[in-house]
């Protein structure tokens, strides 16, 4: 999780919010706890609940990256960058560097 997206919050609403099981859920803590979550936010404490593609190279900041490679249930997809090389993977839990 990236605890920078999360300031402002105290640790009783973020543990609140880490204990969700999906997004419904942490948006339903949220409107309880009188919080309003951007998007950036509540993927940050969702953990990747909502799978996105990745906006840019986690290594370079770049967005001059291909799709390398889709496993068989299209769970987690692996990126490979045309400006620093990095290969990249993103899945549910978020994004890493792979190489």
């Amino acid at each position: 999780m990236r605890e920078e997206l999360l300031k402002g919050l105290t640790e009783a609403q973020i543990e609140k919010l880490k204990a969700c099981k999906d997004n419904d859920e942490i948006l339903m803590v949220a409107k309880e706890e009188g919080v309003e979550l951007t998007d950036e936010q509540l993927e940050a404490v969702s953990g990747g609940c909502g799978f996105s593609d990745p906006t840019n190279c986690p290594k370079c900041n770049s967005t001059n990256f291909i799709t390398a490679d889709i496993n068989m249930d299209g769970s987690r997809v692996k990126y490979y960058c045309n400006s620093c090389g990095c290969r990249f993977e993103a899945d549910y839990d978020g994004v890493r560097i792979i190489g």
